[in-house]
């Protein structure tokens, strides 16, 4: 590592800038391909005026094109072009035929900016096959020393704010290499969620920030939008042909200026072509009278080249070789050859001499002790390989015999067993690729970290393409249905629960279906798992009726078990009863509420669940809460507090020292109510969590608004409202602008508050509409009468009573109905309302 000479830059940075672990960082990330990376001292200026001192850092994951001056000529004024273009743009594609050097000249471009120190940071990522938007923006915060705990949870909308605001925080200068590999061919837009978005928002600016773009064509959004391109070529005449010397060929300079001319300067079609002539086994002059060699464009005459210098120049085992390394998606080892050969004369040492003597003819690249080879020369490989299912199967087992970690903590951890399930679906052994999920415990893996999106590849690759209607592909209808409905949960966790609650059912069907033709088929988990996810997902949208309904039949399924039951199905079973204990507490059914509750609680006691024990104990203080029995709601709660603490569980730490301060500042106990108040927040905000944070602050709100600071109180409201309206917590949204409806009518801007009301109302009234029966409209509003009752008291001032009548019709609960008939007797309902009223706004634990 080597130290910038170069002056010490000064980077104004935003508010919510912070410096990571970044003094004297080593480059981290997979198959870092050199130790070249300059750091530099850096002046972050913060807003108030105060300096940090730090430092510029690169990373880098994937392979980074070396850029050693002995090997790469020219270039100089594609380098000046694009700084030229990043002047008035803060993204840009770098396009060209596949082998044109397009990574390579970002590589150079990388190497640029270093010397400057314009950027606080620079990130390269080679995108794969594998990555997702969360492994992308998570990996990223990671290494900027702002990780996002489990980024897959977030919704996509909600990472891109995250990512783009930490864009125009401070200037980082980002490159996504390889990116044509998420695009679809036809019409070269992402086929990945996130990314689409990604490239709009890009586009649209980031601050002083950059990001750099390398694909085969320019990518664009779904909407056809596309960063500002730049479409290069091959190299100059004079770079070329130095490339040519350099690789060897002592030609005349006339003939050298031919194959240049040629090939357009392609870089890769020449290093292919010197393989043609080196060694005398052709000369220069005869290749360039070749005709077929030089038909088509610039990526077609490095084919044509390679298909001549495959059939012509290697040996059998140089071909195999190609072949057999072209089955992977990422780097590997030689190990991973020998397998893949399946052949007793494929020794380690065997494919070590070949794999050096294929580098030395520029056909293979080296990153370490991983060998990998460009796209054009790995598609042209992988189509000659004939018995491509036979050796995928070899693949397969190669990557199940890979030890993993004894501690795993990310996606890069189990990377070999997503690799695993990709070969073998590739040899159309679904079964085999399902039971390298669950016999692995991937899904749960995929889960505790957030990486759903990577989930609904895992299951949709063994499902058919209509995976409604088309025949499975799985030879259990039973495992089917257990695919299907933990697909509905990947969606349901990702925030898509009308999409969840579809997988739910279908599964549900196909386990009936399972269930007729084998009356035997013992897996009444799937079947309970599936009706339980399906209460809860439904619960969340308000179909009330249907949520209780499953939940009670999957609770008879459990009691109905004879065997002795694992801790796997005594957990799904503490968790449909907790959540039973939920939908009675909704229907005000306060102790059937607690009596499930508690029998929850007795299950989590049982399998020593403490995350599950946490989150009955809070739910059985929730009872008590709407109860209005106070002083027990404490205890609750700050055991479920002292739970999490004890399990490393920060999510709920935060979620529950929030709650904690809640019932504080409900007893006016304004000291411990701020301190707990201001803590839970504080987690909330370090971490990442986007929805405790935004609980915190509207708590805070609350807080200040009791003690008559109406301008900090807005403040809070206003902040969490814009997180609230990012994530859709529409829980928060109406319940906010309710409260900054209050504030307005405190300072006497009845226009204003009049209007916030109103929103409040609109919006619950647009969530009403999702429910398929009235009682179940009448059971939402119940708990939501706030919003109605202030805006029905606002309009009585202004002596507006038909007004008045016509919201507490809309409200659909006779509570305020009657409060107009017995106002106009003159009777005071305070106390009533206070005893009706839901102290806690949308008090839901939810425990998947």
């Amino acid at each position: 590592m080597t130290t910038s000479s170069t002056s010490v830059p000064t980077i104004q940075v935003g508010g919510n800038f912070r410096i990571g672990d970044v003094s004297g960082q080593v480059a981290i990330g997979d198959n870092i391909s050199q130790t070249q990376i300059i750091y530099n001292d850096c002046v972050f200026v913060l807003p108030d005026g105060s300096t940090v001192h730090g430092k510029s850092w690169s990373y880098i994951q994937g392979n980074r094109p070396p850029t050693d001056p002995n090997n790469i000529f020219g270039r100089q004024e594609e380098l000046d072009r694009i700084d030229e273009l990043f002047n008035p743009t803060s993204a840009l594609a770098i396009t060209g035929f596949r082998g044109t050097g397009k990574s390579t000249l970002a590589s150079m471009y990388i190497d640029r900016l270093e010397k400057r120190g314009d950027f606080a940071g620079i990130f390269w990522r080679k995108m794969d096959v594998s990555a997702d938007i969360a492994d992308v923006i998570g990996s990223f915060f990671s290494v900027i020393g702002k990780p996002v705990q489990d980024p897959g949870n977030y919704k996509i909308e909600d990472l891109l704010n995250l990512f783009f605001d930490e864009l125009n925080a401070a200037p980082y200068f980002l490159v996504l290499d390889n990116f044509e590999i998420l695009l679809d061919p036809q019409t070269n837009k992402p086929n990945k969620d996130g990314f689409s978005d990604l490239i709009e928002r890009a586009n649209g600016g980031t601050g002083r920030s950059r990001i750099l773009f390398t694909s085969w064509e320019c990518p664009a959004s779904e909407r056809g939008i596309r960063p500002n391109c730049y479409t290069i070529g091959g190299l100059d005449d004079q770079a070329a042909i130095q490339l040519l010397r350099n690789h060897g060929l002592i030609e005349p300079d006339n003939e050298l200026q031919k194959a240049v001319e040629l090939s357009g300067g392609h870089p890769l079609a020449l290093i292919l072509l010197v393989q043609l002539v080196i060694g005398e086994e052709e000369t220069l002059l005869s290749s360039l009278e070749d005709n077929s060699l030089w038909i088509g464009k610039e990526g077609e005459v490095a084919e044509n080249i390679l298909d001549k210098v495959y059939n012509e120049r290697l040996s059998e085992k140089e071909q195999e070789f190609l072949q057999f390394i072209s089955l992977y998606r990422l780097p590997v080892p030689l190990q991973a050859i020998v397998m893949a050969a399946n052949d007793p004369k494929w020794t380690e040492a065997v494919a070590k001499k070949i794999g050096l003597t294929l580098k030395r003819k520029s056909l293979v690249q080296k990153t370490g002790d991983n060998y990998w080879v460009e796209s054009l020369i790995n598609n042209y490989a992988y189509d000659k390989l004939e018995d491509k299912v036979e050796r995928h199967k070899y693949a397969y087992q190669y990557y199940l015999c890979l030890p993993l970690p004894e501690e795993r903590t990310s996606k890069e951890d189990v990377q070999s067993l997503i690799e695993a399930h990709h070969h073998a679906c590739m040899t159309g052994e679904y079964d085999r690729a399902v039971s390298i999920i669950f016999d692995n415990n991937l899904h749960e893996y995929m889960d505790w970290w957030g990486n759903y999106r990577t989930l609904i590849e895992l299951y949709s690759k063994v499902l058919p393409e209509d995976h409604f209607k088309d025949k499975p592909l799985l030879s259990k209808l039973v495992v089917h249905s257990k695919v299907i409905g933990n697909l509905g949960k990947a969606y349901y966790a990702l925030g898509d629960a009308k999409k969840a609650i579809k997988y739910y059912k279908k599964a549900i069907e196909y386990y009936e279906k399972a269930l007729k033709l084998n009356a035997n088929i013992g897996d009444e988990l799937i079947y309970a798992s599936n009706l339980t996810n399906l209460g809860i997902a439904s619960f969340y949208l308000g179909n009330f009726t249907e949520s209780i309904n499953a939940l009670k039949k999957s609770r008879n399924i459990f009691e109905n078990l004879k065997e002795e039951l694992s801790n796997e199905t005594l957990e799904t079973m503490g968790i449909c009863l907790n959540w039973l204990g939920i939908s009675y507490r909704n229907y005000w059914e306060l102790e059937k509420g607690k009596e499930f509750h508690q029998k929850a609680l007795d299950i989590a006691k049982r399998i020593k669940n403490r995350r599950l024990e946490a989150h009955v104990i809070a739910n059985i203080g929730a009872i008590y809460l709407w109860k209005n029995e106070f002083s027990k709601v404490v205890e609750y709660w700050k055991q479920s507090l002292e739970i999490s603490k004890s399990i490393g569980d920060t999510y709920w730490v935060a979620h529950y020292t929030i709650d904690v301060g809640y019932w504080y500042l409900l007893e006016r106990n304004y000291d411990e109510a701020i301190k707990y108040l201001e803590e839970g927040t504080r987690i909330a905000q370090k971490f990442g969590f986007e929805e405790n944070f935004a609980r915190g602050l509207m708590n805070q709100g609350n807080f200040w608004f009791a003690k008559g600071k109406l301008e900090r109180s807005l403040n809070c409201y206003e902040k969490a409202l814009k997180i609230a309206e990012e994530r859709k917590i529409s829980r928060f949204i109406w319940r906010l602008q309710h409260n900054i409806g209050n504030i307005y009518r405190k300072q006497r801007n009845y226009e204003k508050s009049y209007k916030q009301y109103l929103s409040s109302i609109e919006f619950l009234e647009e969530m009403t509409s999702v429910f398929k029966s009235e009682s179940d409209k009448i059971g939402f509003l119940i708990h939501r009468l706030d919003p109605f009752r202030s805006i029905i008291l606002l309009t009585l001032e202004k002596q507006k009573e038909d007004e008045a009548r016509e919201f507490a019709k809309r409200s659909r609960h006779e509570l305020l109905e009657d409060f107009l008939n017995r106002r106009k007797q003159g009777i005071d309902l305070n106390e009533e309302e206070a005893n009706n009223r839901n102290f806690y706004d949308g008090y839901y634990i939810v425990t998947e």
